[in-house]
């Protein structure tokens, strides 16, 4: 059945409403109160089969009233959070979350041998560890495509990041390189700003120790940079930019911000903003999906920008009181 002959409160069970951790009530106002919860087991039975059944009309409904079925506003993002130093064995490490999206991101600083075209430069190389959830999306080839895509931007964002000759030991003979390793521990949509997140806060994480190059018996034969450690002190990683994510999606025609993985599924485009902290454009990130017109890619820009101060707050991490 069409879904605009169905009323609305019959898509509305009790548990739907404002799922978001830390978000009131009168948190979006007249369409928040939109989204009344139903009375009765058998009404939120009916939702539920409804939804499973057609979830393109299920979230139809919601739009139209401006609101989603979490209780957000079509331009409202979940909860960002970000904790710093998580893991004891890495030089650098963060945990992020969005909404119930979580990743976990670990550096580690590894000295090694520079490139001959950029004999007084490190480098920081990026991998993305997410086990692919077989049946979701179109299967399991358009989940690895989709990764291959993120994991292409995340590199590139690092790169952007970090500053390439602040990681150089001595030049032609030792640099760091290091190793960011991103854990997707859940996958609730929107993985890309939490990669994101995730990343930078590990990288500002990252402390390099006082080191020298070493030419002695430690050298290796094959040239393997060897280097020893001086004294006890250590340096913040040197980060140039500080680049955040703001993902968007189109679902009948309506801009969403920040979309849940039920979200996702139903979108007819995909795309991220990537901006620094003062709120600069810094690129577009669109792997495929139908075009954009200049009045979404305006209207997203203008919502990226409200939405950045809660990231950069996010990112301001504290280092975690348990640590694995």
């Amino acid at each position: 059945p069409a879904a605009s002959c169905l009323p609305l409160e019959l898509f509305l069970p009790v548990h739907t409403r404002y799922m978001s951790p830390g978000l009131p009530p009168e948190a979006d106002g007249a369409a928040g109160a939109a989204a009344q919860p139903v009375q009765g087991p058998s009404e939120v039975a009916g939702a539920a089969a409804f939804r499973r059944v057609h979830p393109l009309h299920y979230h139809q409904a919601f739009l139209a009233q401006g609101v989603r079925p979490d209780g957000r506003g079509l331009l409202r993002g979940r909860r960002a959070a970000a904790s710093a130093a998580v893991v004891s064995s890495a030089d650098g490490s963060a945990m992020a979350k969005l909404g119930q999206t979580t990743v976990l991101a670990g550096v580690q600083a590894v000295p090694t041998l520079p490139s001959e075209a950029e004999p007084g430069e490190g480098r920081v190389v990026v991998s993305l560890d997410q086990p692919l959830a077989g049946g979701e999306r179109g299967g399991q080839a358009r989940q690895e495509r989709e990764q291959s895509a993120l994991s292409e931007l995340l590199q590139r964002s690092a790169a952007g990041m970090v500053a390439a000759a602040s990681l150089c030991i001595e030049e032609e003979k030792a640099v760091w390189e290091c190793r960011c390793t991103l854990h997707v521990l859940e996958a609730d949509g929107n993985l890309t700003d939490a990669c994101l997140l995730a990343m930078l806060v590990a990288l500002s994480d990252t402390a390099l120790p006082a080191v020298r190059f070493s030419t002695g018996e430690g050298e290796g034969e094959d040239g393997t940079a060897r280097v020893v450690v001086v004294g006890s002190e250590t340096a913040p990683l040197s980060l140039e930019h500080r680049v955040f994510g703001v993902s968007f999606g189109l679902l009948d025609g309506r801009l969403l911000l920040d979309p849940t993985a039920e979200e996702e599924a139903l979108l007819s485009t995909s795309f991220t903003l990537l901006l620094d902290s003062d709120g600069a454009f810094r690129g577009l990130h669109k792997p495929g999906g139908a075009p954009l017109d200049e009045a979404t890619t305006r209207e997203s820009l203008a919502a990226a920008r409200k939405r950045l101060p809660a990231l950069v707050a996010a990112s301001s991490a504290k280092r975690a009181g348990l640590r694995f």
